[in-house]
């Protein structure tokens, strides 16, 4: 019992470990493309040729924002958002904030310093071709400095989450089974054993 016990918390040490790692192999590389094509799987469908479905970011214009509200909006070629549940996926500073089904996204950041990313989805919620990528500081507005305005209204900028697991989920399924496992174990060695009994001929 107890070399069984050990055994599922070394799973689950493992289990935390390996988030930390990744979290860790995302470090930035000091080339934000760079650092958007990491975030990406790497047998994702790449397209080449003149038709190859691209996209790049078009706004903000500017590396410096004034206030928290930020509108993300990026131009695409070859691939029409939403038709038939196209869209883009939205980072920023490597953690994946959802679903875009419009050129355009409305998202809140504190001041500071940033690196958004873009990347097609299709319909299967797979990323899709090279993404684009681009480094902002957001600053405080004071009194007396202009902000932008919104181009598009938040409700139809809203960020859709991304459907799937995450590792905190991964985590709670994988100690689930290990105390299901455990109690199964605990259960069967205290039920009383029957004996087989040979018949013979």
């Amino acid at each position: 019992m107890r070399r069984m016990l050990q055994w599922a918390l070394a799973l689950l040490i493992g289990a935390a470990a390996g988030g930390v790692f990744m979290a860790a192999a995302q470090e930035p590389s000091g080339s934000v493309l760079a650092d958007c094509v990491k975030l990406l799987p790497a047998d994702r469908p790449i397209p080449t040729g003149p038709d190859a479905p691209a996209l790049r970011i078009i706004q903000p214009t500017t590396e410096v924002v004034y206030g928290r509200t930020v509108t993300i909006t990026i131009q695409s070629s070859h691939f029409d958002i939403p038709a038939e549940g196209r869209h883009w996926h939205l980072w920023v500073n490597g953690q994946l904030q959802g679903m875009v089904y419009q050129p355009a996204a409305v998202i809140d950041l504190e001041p500071g310093t940033y690196q958004i990313c873009a990347s097609l989805g299709n319909t299967d919620h797979a990323d899709l071709g090279m993404p684009d990528g681009i480094s902002l500081r957001v600053e405080a507005a004071l009194a007396g400095t202009p902000t932008a305005t919104l181009g598009v209204a938040r409700e139809q900028a809203q960020v859709q989450p991304e459907p799937g697991i995450g590792l905190g989920q991964i985590l709670v399924l994988v100690a689930g089974g290990l105390l299901a496992a455990v109690g199964g174990w605990w259960l069967g060695s205290r039920l009383p054993k029957q004996r087989k009994s040979t018949l013979r001929k």
